[in-house]
């Protein structure tokens, strides 16, 4: 598209990302930010950045910058509204699957909503993991589609915006660092990607020593109800924030309601001396275990996550109850029968 822009050997080299834009023009800066926001691993905010800031080199225009990001940020944030409509909280499992940190995932996308509503989406493209999430939680929310697009076209706004002002306003810092990286070539390159990989093999060790932790501590379902058929004093925990809770309206039979976010403040509403399983609807059960390990430290002796959480015992069909809004949370253990059961 650009071939024929001059530019000298020393230029060229170590220069990736510049070359790329320079090449492909404005369709790979669409498909870099599109990808992004589909919730792929890709630097939308560096090659806009980028792109604004070298815009007289790159042949680019500011306006078609500002507005051919706008349109592909908001075409996969759309997409991802109309799956969460129509797949639920299944989506948002896996798309917080994919993330480092999917317990916080989760549950920090749900607090946010849970607090600012559709709100959350003028914020959520500068917060790592909401950015993704934010759309399909809107959509499984049934958030009327008219004020989703309100609400997420002003946080695309201030997120390209912000952008395109960085780059402007850095051009010079942002050319420096360019002839940086060429000057150093391979080198820089190699030294910046010895970085990350180490960065992310620290991550995934952390990860594995974790699940496999987990994986050694969880009870099954089928477990679980054999030990409350016996009659077992067992206490059951649902850990879910109060926006999920409300949302599907069910929950296991008897379980006290805790949110994250309240644990540290309400554990004592457990009583002690008893075997107590957690659940929650995370990837992983990563949420279960880490209230599970803070309530070992403040002295509970048996504790497990429950695996696959409340989707795992609703598919296979045990007893559940609803969850009616005007009664409040539970906060005490209770033996009654549910006043619904499927």
């Amino acid at each position: 598209m650009h071939a024929g822009f001059p530019l000298s050997a020393a230029h060229i080299r170590g220069r990736g990302m510049i070359q790329v834009l320079r090449h492909y023009g404005y369709p790979f800066l669409f498909l870099v930010v599109l990808a992004e926001s589909l919730g792929l691993p890709v630097p939308g905010f560096p090659f806009i950045l980028v792109s604004a800031a070298l815009s007289a080199e790159l042949h680019f225009r500011l306006g078609g910058v500002v507005a051919l990001s706008a349109l592909a940020a908001f075409a996969g944030d759309s997409f991802l509204y109309f799956l969460g409509r129509r797949r639920g909280r299944s989506i948002l499992r896996k798309l917080c699957a994919l993330s480092l940190n999917p317990a916080s995932c989760v549950s920090r996308t749900e607090d946010f909503f849970e607090r600012n509503g559709l709100k959350t989406l003028l914020v959520g493209k500068f917060i790592p993991g909401l950015n993704t999430v934010s759309p399909p939680l809107a959509g499984m929310l049934k958030a009327a589609f008219s004020r989703f697009a309100l609400f997420d076209l002003g946080g695309i706004g201030l997120w390209v915006m912000s952008a395109v002002l960085l780059g402007l306003g850095f051009r010079t810092q942002v050319e420096w660092l360019i002839e940086w990286l060429a000057a150093f070539g391979r080198t820089s390159v190699l030294i910046l990607a010895v970085l990350l990989a180490g960065w992310l093999l620290l991550k995934t060790i952390d990860r594995r020593r974790f699940f496999h932790l987990l994986e050694r501590s969880r009870i099954s379902p089928q477990t679980l109800k054999e030990r409350l058929d016996r009659g077992e004093n067992l206490v059951v925990v649902d850990l879910r924030s109060d926006l999920a809770y409300r949302l599907e309206g069910l929950k296991v039979r008897g379980a006290i309601h805790i949110p994250p976010g309240e644990f540290k403040l309400r554990y004592r509403e457990i009583p002690e001396g008893r075997p107590v399983v957690m659940y929650c609807t995370c990837p992983n059960e990563a949420t279960s275990a880490r209230m599970a390990l803070l309530l070992m430290s403040k002295g509970y002796n048996e504790v497990w996550p429950l695996r696959g959480g409340l989707d795992a015992w609703r598919d296979l069909g045990y007893p559940t109850e609803t969850y009616r809004a005007e009664e409040g949370p539970p906060t005490t253990v209770s033996a009654a029968s549910p006043s619904v059961s499927v």
